[in-house]
């Protein structure tokens, strides 16, 4: 592992924040972090991520069912990557 300051090759960067939860979700954060073995960090990290990638998918649908949603051919994929 090499440094460089606040960044580490090989590493994503990370930045420390401080949330305010409800209980009974940081109670829940605590046993699946106990059921799966995983950090509580891990569990919220996760969680966050699959929210952001479910939030785009959604947005791609709604934008293909409104028409907004820009279509490129098969063959236009291939020729833009020289196959």
């Amino acid at each position: 592992m090499v440094k460089y300051g606040k960044y580490v090759k090989g590493f994503t960067m990370t930045k420390k924040m401080t949330i305010t939860l409800e209980e009974n979700l940081i109670e829940e954060l605590a046993l699946t972090a106990t059921q799966t073995g995983k950090k509580k960090t891990q569990v919220i990290r996760e969680a966050l991520q699959d929210y952001f990638d479910v939030n785009a998918v959604t947005k791609t649908v709604q934008d293909y069912k409104m028409g907004t949603l820009e279509t490129v051919s098969h063959k236009d994929v291939r020729k833009s990557l020289g196959l």
